[in-house]
């Protein structure tokens, strides 16, 4: 009837797991309470977590694919595999590129192919796992990012795209001299000289000068020297200074990654100090980088008030264009003449589309990045650059039939139950109702 100490019957079990995976937790508690079992959201909950602490132990095809989703998006992503010939998820992983993903791939041997997106990290996952693993490249993945490449260049010799201005930021080394610098001029005039005397005088000890050397460059009595690199930095610095030093390398590299302001800074910044000595801190960096970042303002500002009375031509007819080499749009017509360089881009683009739906005509690889290495566009260069860092698994997308299409639906999927969940569904619910929602699986097995 039960297991040991179980609360429940088998078949009031399998009814709970069912209804839990087909709705959400409170839901599901409404729906159980019309067949007069009476239990609450968190035993729904509880039940599907114990279903998806682990993966199943499941036998593949033998060809499955594998991509990634975001839990928490830019902050969070999971890894699926799905086996393309039943259509069902084998495996959710709670990272992107963990080692339990290559754990999983080394525990099913008889996988011979595996479809995934342009990323070379799970190239090099895959790999490691087995090198006998056929790996396939997506078409959909390859012609996107032909697509991403392309189409902006065009846009800008159209005039379509207004090339902003970036905001400048210091180098990581460069905030943290100004940064030290500015702690060094805290306190009193008598404070900051005795600072000053001992960074100088330690350079020079560092240059390999004696003591009375070093005196006699600074002016000063050796007895003084002494007594003021005897204490180390820790004699010299105040509170405030220390507090300070501490964090300034930290603060160097939130200033370098794009905050500047104090403010953000602060909210960036594991250690916690008080907002006055950070505002001293990044007070010489601010009064640097104000004028400039105002010029940059200014002039984006002036870029996004600009009117343009030319229509605009849709991506997708740049697109189409570039793809088949054909147009009804004038202006996209009369760039060719102007331009010489979209030409070439056309025929690269045409020749790799026909090449990845493996028509008579289509151009051999080799000869295919030779042309593309040539033209002038610097990311068509990079495109063909990481398509023959691809080869193999891209020449396999042109010769077989398989991609990563039940992956995205799979995807899709994914993303409707963490709405339904209000994005509040933990890894372990995630897993056990992505696998086990759709899965044909034995009821009757109890984790316990």
């Amino acid at each position: 009837m039960t297991h040991s100490y179980g609360r429940h019957t088998y078949e009031v079990e399998k009814r709970i797991r069912h209804e839990a995976l087909g709705q959400t937790a409170r839901k599901a508690s409404e729906t159980l309470a019309m067949q007069h079992i009476q239990i609450g959201a968190s035993t729904c909950i509880r039940m599907l977590r114990l279903m998806g602490k682990d993966n199943p132990e499941v036998r593949t095809s033998g060809y499955v694919g594998l991509d990634d989703f975001a839990k928490w998006k830019g902050h969070k992503y999971m890894c699926v595999i799905v086996d393309h010939y039943t259509r069902q998820p084998l495996a959710v992983f709670d990272s992107r590129y963990g080692q339990e993903i290559i754990d999983w791939l080394k525990a099913h041997p008889e996988i011979k192919m595996i479809t995934r997106d342009g990323s070379m990290s799970y190239a090099a996952i895959i790999s490691t796992a087995s090198e006998s693993i056929m790996q396939v490249s997506d078409r959909f993945h390859l012609m996107q990012n032909l697509k991403k490449v392309s189409v902006e260049p065009i846009k800008k010799l159209l005039g379509q795209i207004k090339e902003k201005m970036p905001y400048p930021y210091p180098s990581e080394e460069e905030a943290y001299k100004s940064i030290v610098d500015a702690i060094c001029q805290m306190g009193e005039k008598k404070h900051r000289d005795k600072v000053a005397l001992f960074y100088a005088a330690r350079r020079l000890k560092d240059d390999g000068l004696t003591l009375v050397e070093v005196a006699k460059s600074l002016n000063v009595t050796s007895r003084k020297v002494e007594r003021t690199l005897y204490g180390g930095v820790q004699a010299i610095l105040n509170t405030d200074q220390k507090r300070a030093m501490k964090a300034a390398r930290e603060i160097a590299r939130i200033v370098s990654a794009g905050c500047i302001t104090p403010e953000t800074v602060e909210k960036k910044l594991s250690l916690k100090i008080s907002s006055r000595l950070i505002h001293r801190c990044l007070s010489p960096l601010v009064c640097q980088y104000r004028p400039l970042r105002e010029e940059v303002r200014l002039h984006n500002k002036a870029l996004d008030e600009q009117k343009t009375t030319c229509t605009k031509i849709r991506c997708s007819t740049i697109w189409k264009y570039i793809v088949t080499g054909k147009t009804q749009s004038k202006k996209l017509q009369r760039l060719k003449d102007t331009h010489p360089e979209v030409d070439h881009i056309i025929q690269i683009c045409v020749g790799f589309r026909k090449l990845l739906h493996a028509e008579e005509d289509a151009p051999d690889i080799n000869d295919w990045q030779k042309d593309a290495v040539k033209c002038k566009v610097r990311e068509i260069r990079g495109f063909a650059l990481c398509i023959m860092k691809d080869k193999d698994a891209v020449m396999r997308a042109c010769s077989t039939n398989f991609s990563n299409a039940i992956l995205e639906g799979t995807v899709n999927k994914t993303k409707a139950i963490k709405r339904a969940m209000f994005n509040r569904a933990n890894p372990d619910v995630l897993r056990a109702k992505v696998l086990y929602s759709g899965m044909k699986w034995d009821w009757n097995f109890h984790p316990n």
